[in-house]
Formats: C-alpha cells, structure tokens, sequence
C-alpha cells in the first residue's frame, strides 16, 4: 500500500516539474517572438498548476511517507534533469554533444538521491 502511495505522489511531484519546465523552458523554441508581457501571462498559469502539483506530492510524501525535504528535493531535481533533456533533445532539437558528462551528472544525483533515502 506505501509503495502504490509513493507512486502516486511521485507522480504529482513529476507532472508539477513537467509544468515547470515547459513554463520556464518552452520559450526558448520562440526565439525573439516574446515579449517578456506576453512570456509572464503564459507562464504564470503553468506556473500555478506546477505549484499545485508539486504542493501536494511535497505535502504527502513528507507527512504520509516520511520523507524529508531533501529526499523530496533531490527527488525534484532528477525529474528536473529528466524533462529538460527531454525539451531540449526532441523540442529544442539541440544536439547532444557530451552525453557521457550528462548521464555522469545524473548517475551523482541519482546516488545522491540512493545516499539520503536508502542509505541510512
């Protein structure tokens, strides 16, 4: 039953970074078509739903599962890594030249996530 329930709020944590990135990110792929006017009232309401997701992950991972605020942090941070990789390989179509120093990066968040949740 914990483990369904740590998927479930995994899950509003990694929707609300999915959010986060597309409004903070997105406009990038616009080039110099925003204005900062026009980039704030699009990003605003993304913005508000990320906060709402990621409220609720953060509210029940750490008082339902006992996971502490770096857990939780860290946790974030690799779903960060993840969705930015992702807009920037298949949306921003940017190339990546040094994947090994990418999946390196990672692989230390990833321990360092393992080091504070398992590891005790």
């Amino acid at each position: 039953m914990k483990l369904l329930s740590f998927f479930k709020y995994v899950a509003l944590i990694y929707i609300g970074t999915i959010c986060y990135v597309i409004a903070a990110y997105y406009h990038l792929i616009m080039k110099n078509k925003w204005s900062f006017l026009n980039a704030f009232m699009i990003a605003i309401p993304i913005v508000i739903i990320e906060y709402t997701f990621s409220l609720h992950g953060n509210h029940y991972l750490h008082n339902e599962l006992d996971y502490s605020a770096m857990d939780i942090l860290i946790m974030t941070i690799c779903f960060y890594f993840i969705n930015l990789w992702l807009l920037n390989y298949f949306v921003l179509k940017n190339k990546v030249t040094n994947v090994y120093k990418e999946i390196f990066c990672f692989v230390l968040i990833i321990c360092a996530f393992l080091t504070t949740t398992v590891i005790k």
